[in-house]
């Protein structure tokens, strides 16, 4: 897995034209000698004024729709850093070079507001190799988990506002093209789901901001490895659940074992040595990892309960054109 955490760490490792590139349009260019801030110039990333990368505007609109650009794991601590926070930092990140944003966008997370009905819809999206044309939900099974958005009462108070849904299950997809969308995807299948603590900008185009600020040039304004300094400035907050069981039928491809088995940290003490590699289990056919959660309290653990994880985050968000939902 060690090996995996290096290949999936950074997404990119340029600007808009060539890596660590040089040129008039490189965010680390350099014009008399004075080096360049990082905030966007390429008109790809400022046709729509925003404090975000928004790549569509959603200014004076009753309904509009964003996209996570940014969630950064808070726990549980074993995906706060190493593959699977960068898987997510990776997917997360938009396709979009020009705009310093060199991820794969394969794990899309979006929120569509309705100003009038006080509601917000939201879930994953199937990746797209053209952000500028938007995105669906997806509306897909695979095995026994169900992808689709979900309604929620979300009313926005000048532009604060937070939301709880029941189950949420978000693909994580290996890639854009169509033999890795039909491909099946990581599912993070979450419980109890919090989104806190946010504020949508008064265009209705961001959740949070691009650090432009905090990037460095001479890393050609690009996030640093494990998220620091990061890409954009969070401005929600997200708690949920998972359950063991659940995600001990969550096989992550590149290593070939359970996300149950990534998240106990410990290979050897807690996987079974199957193929794919599971959760260890006892005489009970009970898995012998323990969580730092009970599902059925949803409360921290206890010595007869200790089945779940808690998950933790922060996010930033942007506008992002939303297509309805996906064609089955």
């Amino acid at each position: 897995m060690s090996a995996l955490t290096g290949a999936a760490a950074v997404a990119g490792c340029g600007g808009g034209d060539d890596a660590g590139g040089t040129s008039s349009n490189s965010p680390g260019a350099t014009s008399g000698g004075a080096v360049r801030d990082c905030s966007q110039k390429h008109p790809v990333c400022t046709a729509v004024a925003s404090d975000c990368v928004a790549v569509h505007d959603n200014r004076d609109a009753t309904t509009f729709g964003l996209r996570m650009a940014q969630l950064t794991i808070t726990k549980p601590d074993v995906l706060a850093l190493g593959y699977v926070a960068r898987l997510v930092a990776q997917g997360l990140t938009m396709n979009l070079p020009q705009c310093n944003l060199n991820g794969t966008g394969t794990f899309s997370w979006l929120l569509e507001f309705n100003k009038t009905s006080g509601k917000l819809r939201t879930g994953g999206a199937m990746p797209t190799d053209d952000p500028l044309g938007g995105y669906c939900f997806a509306n897909m099974s695979v095995g026994e988990f169900e992808i689709a958005p979900t309604e929620i009462d979300a009313p926005l108070t000048d532009g604060a506002w937070s939301g709880e849904a029941e189950t949420l299950n978000v693909p994580i997809f290996l890639g854009t093209s169509q033999e890795e969308t039909d491909a099946e995807p990581i599912i993070l299948p979450m419980h109890q789901v919090r989104l806190t603590d946010a504020k949508v900008s008064a265009d209705n185009n961001c959740i949070g901001r691009y650090n432009v600020e905090g990037l460095d040039p001479q890393n050609a304004c690009l996030p640093g490895q494990d998220g620091d300094p990061p890409a954009f400035i969070n401005g929600g907050k997200l708690a949920a659940f998972i359950t063991l069981e659940e995600v001990d039928r969550v096989i992550v491809p590149d290593v070939d074992q359970s996300l149950c088995v990534v998240l106990s940290g410990d290979i050897v003490k807690y996987g079974s040595g199957a193929e794919p590699n599971t959760c260890k289990r006892d005489e009970n056919d009970q898995i012998v990892l323990k969580g730092d959660w009970c599902s059925a309290t949803n409360s921290p653990a206890t010595d007869d309960c200790a089945d779940a994880y808690a998950l933790g985050g922060d996010y930033a968000a942007s506008a992002v054109k939303i297509n309805g939902l996906c064609p089955q």
